[in-house]
């Protein structure tokens, strides 16, 4: 039998590609294929990165920067105060020499800045602290510069200031260097750090000081280069840092406002205090938070019903915690969040505050396009919480935030904070009072809507709602990642099908 060489014609029932076609999956293999990529993408999408900050209670989001310019004095900004209604902010700037108030929209945002500077009937040169008496009606602001000096005003219905008085340094008076300025609850005497030494003055109805008791730096009082400075709830004791002391100081107050007993805590093994700058405590009095600006950490400590201290724990500058240089500190109202600013770090973080007083859950902003950090210097919170405000002292800026709300479990999802932050149209008199929720948080307890009073209902039953809403929830996204992964399935399928026909024509 003869073969030729020739390649005989083939029929259409004989051509064969000369490329492999691998045999498609069955549908139900390429089904769970896709189920199992589903899961791991949404793994990777859901889980955030290391340091990645997240929309959870305490964080921040949604900042508007107001920058030092023709409107806004913010030169060097310094520290920032609000009114005891939250309708009014006062912010000071160190190197502008001024004094500004703005009025507060229920947002958060400022308007209407009214500056106040230094000349012949204002003494602002250097403007440094800056507080408010607690009915509001007097503020307090100490100038650094130009010998020192200490002001009172009085604060009209709509924030604006008037009829300054001034004490300066003199014989009487020691506010060389005036930084730190605070008032007793009632109100009725001021304290003020200097230098070298810390002040006590009996304060009068129309906001007036009298009779100054002067504490200066020696054997008895570690006063050295005295800045932050703060009382107990109850008023029964104050707490100073010394900067260039590295110390932290306990008195006992006594019912005229005269200081005793000083404790005194260093810096060594035990504590970090070099560098002593900010401090704040909780609204029960047990726990304390001072930041170390030369030790660049943050310390927490137990305080005990006699004011002493204990217990502390000390967070440092590292790869968790931004903390070089730290300066202000400042807890929410509920006691459940703290804010730190770290001026060489040019960051704000956000702290988790448990009920012992410890710290977790670092939340970390940084300076940048979004963010106006550069120098953050001091923050404070609006009463109701829902804002926060920091001053940048290189950035000559002062941004405002958003805070994110907890939803609680025993309150209504129309509660009182949430409907406010959720429909502007709903106007609430913000100068009403706050009286402490079953959470922590404050709660309006006058001047709402009828439509926002707060729920009633059975934490069980509450519990059962969320419950219900996790699970419905829940219950969506396996259908939706079910249903889409079939819908990948059928094309990856498809495709294959239309390729082994391509092949076989």
């Amino acid at each position: 039998m003869t073969f030729s060489a020739k390649p005989s014609v083939a029929t259409p029932s004989t051509v064969f590609s000369t490329k492999k076609v691998k045999a498609p999956w069955p549908c139900w293999q390429g089904v769970c294929a896709f189920v199992v990529q589903l899961a791991v993408i949404s793994l990777c999408v859901l889980q955030p990165a290391k340091g990645d900050v997240v929309d959870e209670p305490g964080s921040l989001i949604n900042p508007v920067i107001y920058r030092n310019g023709n409107t806004h004095e913010l030169d060097g900004a310094w520290a920032v105060t609000l009114s005891p209604d939250g309708q009014h902010l006062y912010v000071t700037a160190s190197l502008g020499s001024a004094l500004s108030v703005y009025d507060v929209a229920s947002d958060g945002t400022l308007s209407n800045p009214r500056i106040y500077r230094n000349d012949d009937t204002h003494e602002l040169f250097g403007a440094r602290g800056v507080a408010l008496s607690p009915n509001g009606q007097h503020l307090y602001v100490t100038a650094f510069d130009g010998g020192g000096a200490l002001s009172v005003y009085d604060v009209a219905s709509d924030g604006a200031l008037s009829n300054p008085r001034v004490y300066s340094d003199d014989d009487t008076h020691e506010l060389l260097g005036a930084r730190d300025v605070v008032l007793s609850p009632d109100g009725q005497h001021l304290y003020l750090t200097a230098w070298g030494a810390l002040s006590v003055y009996d304060v009068a109805n129309d906001g007036t000081l009298s009779n100054p008791r002067i504490y200066r730096n020696d054997n008895t009082h570690e006063l050295d280069g005295a800045l932050g400075v703060t009382l107990s709830p109850d008023g029964q004791h104050l707490y100073v840092t010394a900067f260039y002391g590295s110390a932290l100081s306990v008195y006992d107050v006594a019912s005229d406002g005269a200081l005793s007993n000083p404790r005194i805590y260093r810096n060594g093994d035990t504590h970090e205090l070099n560098g002593a700058w900010d401090i704040t405590l909780s609204l029960d009095g047990q726990h304390l938070y001072v930041t170390a600006n030369l030790g660049n950490a943050l310390s927490v400590y137990d305080a005990a019903s006699d004011g002493a201290l204990s217990n502390p724990r000390i967070y440092r500058e590292d790869n968790t915690h931004e903390l070089d240089r730290a300066r202000g500190v400042t807890l929410s109202p509920g006691g459940q969040h703290l804010y730190v600013t770290a001026f060489d770090d040019n960051a704000l973080s956000v702290y988790d505050v448990a009920s012992d007083g410890a710290l977790s859950n670092p939340r970390i902003y940084r300076s940048d396009d979004t963010h106006e950090l550069k120098g953050a210097w001091d923050a404070a919170l609006s009463p109701d919480g829902q804002h926060l405000y920091v001053t940048a002292f290189f950035g000559n800026a002062l941004s405002v935030y958003q805070v994110v709300q907890a939803v609680e479990t025993n309150t209504s999802l129309y509660s009182p904070a949430y409907s406010a932050m959720t429909t502007p149209s709903i106007e609430t008199d913000m100068s009403v009072g706050y009286a402490p929720s079953m959470g922590g948080r404050p709660i309006p307890t006058d001047g709402v809507s009828p439509f926002m009073t707060p729920a009633v209902e059975e934490r069980e039953k509450n519990e059962r709602d969320y419950g219900v809403i996790t699970g419905a929830v829940t219950t969506g996204v396996a259908v939706t990642g079910a249903v889409v992964s079939v819908v990948i399935g059928m094309v990856y399928w498809a495709s294959h099908r239309a390729k082994l026909k391509e092949h076989q024509l």
